[in-house]
């Protein structure tokens, strides 16, 4: 081995201890207002070494270092050939932010992750970047490249996304009280994490969002309304609410999710509810409670009028607000869903409701008017012309199919941004923003090491960001989904100057192909060329 290894690499290449999936990089194009991204991999006899990054774009430009991650499970077997590895090892996830410009090599491969964050009013041009690796004060290594900035801005993101927040786990982690000062101050920077890569749809837990939760379980109160019932009548104070919004708004979040009114898989009890009454706070509804009795019917029929009131006088609309029945019903779950969905409909109307829901022949029923599809069933949606047609994937999407699993190649993670912008998809749903415990929330994790909900879900597939300290950090995961999200931006600003039509011709005269969501160049250099030839059309 040589004292020191050194290559430079696009964001899309995979690195693992002992190898590279990626090629070098030579030249790169980017917009005004994108995050471009590189990555240096380096290795070899254990020594310190520092480092410099020469460019004109100086405070814009950020260096973190990719740390690895066990995986007991990266996959669940025989799924396919398209993964990297489907063995239980280590693999790079958590980008750690640097404090000094100094590295360590050691016999395996290491990461720099440089991100570059293009502002608006930058000057189009052709930018040299220089890394440059000193031993002791002596230059031993100069890498460059050629970084164009083209003159056009990204234009504004209108695909809706979410990926499922949770403030229970923040508190969980960072062990600290419920909505206490500390807690707040997490969820602001957790928010923001989550709006700076895309999202900008929250789910808000007007009450603990009943989501995988064993039967009879509870996960940690995250209640943002106090609630009161004396007297057979129930009473309402928004201050926790209030402030969630305006941590929201702070962090450029345009749409709120509200949590599920009834339980997962079938809707058939209550969600936790927790309520100061006979002088004592206690819980009021729950797993003991039938989703369809009349003491929670009459609950919810004075709560949601008052919490749609709460955020028309925040300054948010109805039609910015996006309301849940149940989450995953199947066809056997038929009447549950229905006796649920018509207690909830009368008392949303001006609002969306969303779920996620598979089965065609249960929309058909029309019971949910935006359906969220899992994208290896949405053919028979697209098919029919389902308009206002969102999509998602989860643990089940391992087959063909995009996903973002540790064990996948960056092309399969990207790929969904060009799928979704092709099939029209308006909104995104990913139930994993920052899930911190085991399937059905019987036990609390530490994700550096637990990757796999306690082997039940591919690594990667419960959370895309990491505790750090007291805040957060991205996935190298995230930052690739968030080339998918940008490469929508991208292709509407092509629409724009040739029509969708030609827009989907140059995507698929590049690709060779005609894509779907089983169907896809399997390939980091399908991205590089698409570029080039968006370059083209545009300049």
């Amino acid at each position: 081995m040589r004292a020191l290894e050194v290559r430079k690499l696009s964001s899309l290449a995979n690195i693992f201890e002992n190898k590279i999936y990626g090629k070098a990089l030579d030249k790169a194009d980017t917009l005004k207002g994108q995050e471009f991204c590189f990555q240096i991999a380096f290795r070899g006899e254990k020594k310190e070494y520092t480092f410099e990054i020469e460019s004109a774009f100086g405070e814009h430009l950020n260096v973190g270092i990719i740390g690895y991650v066990p995986s007991e499970m990266p996959s669940y077997g025989g799924c396919g050939d398209n993964y990297l590895r489907q063995k239980a090892g280590m693999f790079g996830d958590p980008i750690f932010p640097l404090e000094e410009k100094k590295i360590t090599a050691d016999k395996k491969w290491q990461t720099l992750f440089v991100s570059i964050d293009i502002p608006n009013d930058f000057e189009a041009g052709e930018y040299p970047i220089s890394v440059l690796i000193y031993d002791n004060g002596k230059k031993i290594r100069e890498l460059k490249f050629d970084l164009t900035v083209h003159s056009y801005v990204l234009p504004k993101q209108e695909l809706i996304l979410t990926e499922w927040f949770y403030c229970d786990c923040i508190a969980d982690f960072h062990k600290v009280d419920a909505f206490s000062k500390e807690h707040w101050e997490l969820i602001e920077k957790y928010i923001k994490t989550a709006t700076s890569h895309g999202v900008n749809m929250i789910l808000t837990p007007i009450l603990t969002p009943p989501l995988d939760t064993v039967v009879g379980g509870e996960r940690t109160t995250t209640q943002l309304v106090d609630i009161t019932y004396e007297n057979e009548k129930y009473t309402f104070e928004f201050s926790k609410l209030n402030k969630f919004i305006e941590i929201c708004k702070r962090c450029g979040v345009e749409y709120y999710e509200i949590n599920h009114m009834f339980t997962q898989w079938g809707a058939k009890f209550a969600p936790k509810v927790m309520a100061a009454s006979d002088g004592e706070y206690k819980k009021i509804f729950g797993w003991e409670t039938d989703a369809t009795s009349s003491e929670y019917v009459l609950f919810l029929q004075a709560l949601i009028p008052e919490i749609i009131k709460a955020f028309e006088q925040n300054e948010i609309k109805k039609e910015r607000l996006f309301f849940h029945v149940s989450d995953e019903p199947s066809q056997e779950h038929l009447e549950s869903y229905k006796k649920a969905s018509a207690i909830l409909k009368p008392l949303i109307e001006g609002c969306k409701q969303i779920d996620a829901l598979s089965n065609y022949e249960f929309y058909e029923q029309k019971m949910v008017k935006t359906p969220v599809v899992a994208t290896d069933h949405i053919e028979p949606f697209l098919k029919n012309k389902v308009s206002d047609l969102w999509c998602y994937y989860c643990c089940a999407e391992t087959v063909d199919v995009a996903n973002r699993f540790f064990s996948m190649p960056s092309h399969r993670n990207r790929i969904i941004g060009v799928q979704m912008y092709k099939h029209d998809i308006v909104g995104f749903l990913h139930w994993g923003y920052n899930f911190y415990n085991t399937q059905f929330s019987k036990a609390k994790i530490n994700p550096y090491e637990v990757t796999d909900a306690g082997k039940a879900f591919p690594s990667g597939d419960a959370f895309c960001v990491y505790p750090y300290k007291n805040g957060v950090i991205p996935s190298f995961r995230l930052k690739v989904f968030k080339n998918a999200i940008e490469d929508i931006r991208l292709l509407k600003l092509v629409e724009s100057k040739i029509g969708k039509k030609e827009a989907l011709a140059l995507i698929e005269r590049v690709a060779k192909m005609d894509i779907t969501f089983r169907s896809y160049p399997k390939t980091n250099e399908f991205f590089d060329q698409l570029y080039k030839e968006i370059f083209k059309v545009l300049d």
